[in-house]
C-alpha cells in the first residue's frame, strides 16, 4: 500500500480522540444532570415570584397603553393611507422605467448591418467608415482626433465621400 496523505493521518487522528473522549463527555454530562435538576428546581420559585409579581404591572401598563396605541394608529391612519397609495405609485412608475430601459437595453442589444448594394458590388456601411477612418490616419492625423465623421456614399462614382469633425475631408473607392 501508499503512504497516506495528511488529511487521511488528521482523520485517524480525529476519530481516535473522539472515541476516547466519548466516555469523558458521557461521564460529565451524568455529574452535570443532577446539578442541572438541583439548579432548576431552585429557580423555579424565584421565577415564579418574579412573574407573580411582574403580572399586575404588565397588565396595568397594557390597559393604560392601549387607548394611546389606538388614538396613535387612528390618527395616523390617514399617513399611512397617503403612503400606500404613492408607494403604489413610485411601484407603478418604477415599472414604467423599467420597462423603458428594457426596451432601450434590447434596441442596443440588437446586432445591425447596413449594406449597400448596387451593381453587382455589396459592402457593409461600418466596412466603408472604416476604410474612411484608416484613410484619414494614412493622411498622418492622429486616430484619437476623430471626434465625428460623416460618411456619404456615391454608387455612381464607385466611391464614399467623408468629413471629418467637420472640417477635413476625403474619399474612399470600393
Amino acid at each position: 500500500m501508499g503512504k497516506k496523505s495528511t488529511v487521511e493521518e488528521i482523520r485517524e487522528i480525529v476519530k481516535g480522540v473522539s472515541k476516547n473522549a466519548e466516555p469523558v463527555i458521557d461521564g460529565a454530562m451524568k455529574r452535570a444532570e443532577p446539578l442541572i435538576k438541583d439548579v432548576t428546581k431552585k429557580a423555579e420559585p424565584i421565577y415564579n415570584d418574579i412573574r407573580e409579581k411582574a403580572e399586575p404591572i404588565y397588565n396595568d401598563i397594557k390597559e393604560k397603553a392601549e387607548p394611546i396605541y389606538n388614538d396613535i394608529k387612528e390618527k395616523a391612519a390617514p399617513a399611512a393611507k397617503i403612503v400606500k397609495n404613492r408607494s403604489e405609485k413610485a411601484r407603478k412608475a418604477a415599472k414604467t422605467v423599467s420597462d423603458d430601459i428594457t426596451l432601450k437595453a434590447a434596441k442596443f442589444s440588437c446586432k445591425e448591418e447596413v449594406f449597400v448594394q448596387y451593381n453587382h458590388h455589396e459592402i457593409r456601411t461600418t466596412d466603408i467608415i472604416e476604410k474612411a477612418k484608416q484613410d484619414y490616419v494614412s493622411k498622418g492625423n492622429k486616430p484619437s482626433n476623430i471626434r465625428e465623421i460623416q460618411v456619404y456614399i456615391k454608387p455612381s462614382d464607385n466611391a464614399a465621400y467623408y468629413v471629418v469633425n467637420h472640417q477635413e475631408t476625403g474619399k474612399i473607392g470600393f
